[in-house]
This record gives structure tokens, C-alpha cells and sequence, in this order.
């Protein structure tokens, strides 16, 4: 059985940039609606300490907040290849060029993982801030119904 990842990553120092390891909470809450071999991780803000965590999936899904084009508060499911063509930019985050340089590193170092894919949520705010922002967090359970939804078809 192939092991699959959901990973939150984010700043919940930087506001909106926070999204990722809220929705992660949320789901470690759901996990049993999952099947086993799907294991859901906070990943802080990534970084180098994420290398050996992700060479051990061949699929990984990260939530993190993300800079598309699209309204504020919009959640999408993104392939890499979006990400590396900056269709989509990951920049405005305190962590995401480092998220992709481990990604590229784990692929060089570990043949893994074989696919990931970004959900990425439209930021409304990534001052420094402890709390999401108003907009963000009266969208957040419309954006966990989206990202369940996305799990489930992906995961399955």
C-alpha cells in the first residue's frame, strides 16, 4: 500500500499565512473519515526540517496559503508544475521557497516523492498578526467543505 501525506504548513504569526496548519488541525480531527495509510502532518513553516518527513510518501498534498489568481479567500488544488511555471506564486508566504527547494531536494535525494500537489488558499492578509484575518476565518469551513472534497477525490 502506497503511503500518502496531507502536510499544513504556514506562519500562524503572519495571519492568513496560518491557513495551512488550521485546516491541518481540523483535519487530524476528521482523520478516521480517511482511509489508514493517509497520515496528516503540521508541518510548521517547512523548511530543511521536512526533508526525511516527505521522502517517506509517494504522494504528498500541502495546504498552505497561496498567491493565484483568483479572489481572496479562493482555495484551489494546484499541481507542481503550476507552481515551478509561476502560474502560481508561492512568495508571498515566509516559508513556501523554501517548501519547494526540499521538494526538488527530497526528489534528487530520495526518488520521493513521485507527486504532490499544493491546495492553496488566497490570502486576504500576511502582515504579522497572530489570528487569521476576518474575511479568511468567516471562509474557513467553506474552504475545509472544498478541501475535503479535493482529499476525497485525490486520496482515493
Amino acid at each position: 500500500m502506497k503511503k500518502k501525506a496531507v502536510i499544513g504548513i504556514g506562519n500562524p504569526l503572519r495571519q492568513d499565512d496560518g491557513i495551512g496548519i488550521i485546516l491541518i488541525h481540523k483535519l487530524l480531527k476528521d482523520k478516521h473519515k480517511f482511509p489508514p495509510n493517509i497520515d496528516f502532518i503540521d508541518g510548521g513553516t517547512g523548511g530543511m526540517n521536512l526533508i526525511h518527513t516527505i521522502s517517506k510518501y509517494n504522494l504528498i498534498i500541502f495546504i498552505d496559503a497561496v498567491n493565484f489568481n483568483g479572489p481572496n479567500g479562493e482555495s484551489r488544488l494546484f499541481e507542481f508544475k503550476e507552481i515551478n511555471n509561476k502560474k502560481v506564486s508561492v512568495s508571498n508566504s515566509t516559508h513556501s521557497d523554501n517548501i519547494l527547494k526540499v521538494i526538488e531536494l527530497s526528489i534528487k535525494l530520495f526518488n520521493k516523492p513521485k507527486k504532490f500537489l499544493f491546495f492553496g488558499i488566497k490570502p486576504f492578509k500576511t502582515n504579522f498578526g497572530n489570528n487569521l484575518s476576518k474575511e479568511l476565518y468567516e471562509k474557513v469551513d467553506a474552504i475545509y467543505e472544498n478541501l475535503i472534497k479535493e482529499l476525497i477525490e485525490v486520496l482515493q
